[in-house]
């Protein structure tokens, strides 16, 4: 089991190295889940903002719905790449 173990540390290891190579001149992956993550925040709002423009209720509800799985996976998406990338 611990050889698994290594291996997947390994190709961990391997993954962050390219990263920061190949995203180091434009601020590193750091800047890129930033980005990320802040294109996340402004799509939730936006939806939001409709579901609150709209106000009938059938369509409000599945909006608001809508706001919140954008959040939830962008969320989730953005922890992965912060734990993948140790960043």
């Amino acid at each position: 089991m611990a050889d698994i173990e290594s291996h997947f540390e390994r190709g961990t290891e391997a993954v962050r190295a390219v990263m920061r190579t190949a995203l180091g001149p434009w601020g590193g992956s750091e800047a890129y889940i930033d980005a990320y993550e802040a294109g996340v925040r402004a799509a939730t709002e936006a939806q939001m903002t409709f579901a609150d423009v709209i106000g009938m209720e059938p369509a409000r509800f599945i909006a608001t719905n809508c706001a919140d799985l954008t959040r939830d996976f962008g969320a989730t998406q953005v922890s992965s790449a912060r734990w993948l990338l140790d960043v």
